[in-house]
């Protein structure tokens, strides 16, 4: 199995928001979280429904994940 990492570009824009202090996303962070989730998980871009945290939570979990394997092609 390949290991997912984020292009440079994302990376720091995914550091940004990882450092950020707010608990509420702002807009602009929702469409980095669904922008980025659509080019590494290989989906249509669409912004989940903002009434439960339960798929924004995960989609967070997942570019996470992705995040901590560092800086490479996206699909290494």
């Amino acid at each position: 199995m390949q290991i997912k990492k984020m292009l440079k570009e994302d990376y720091d824009r995914w550091s940004v928001f990882t450092n950020g202090s707010s608990d509420k996303l702002t807009s602009d962070e929702t469409k980095l979280i669904a922008e980025l989730h659509s080019k590494y998980m290989n989906h249509s871009y669409h912004i989940p429904c903002g009434c439960s945290p339960k798929t924004w939570n995960s989609w967070i979990g997942n570019l996470n994940n992705i995040f901590e394997n560092g800086i490479g092609e996206p699909n290494q």
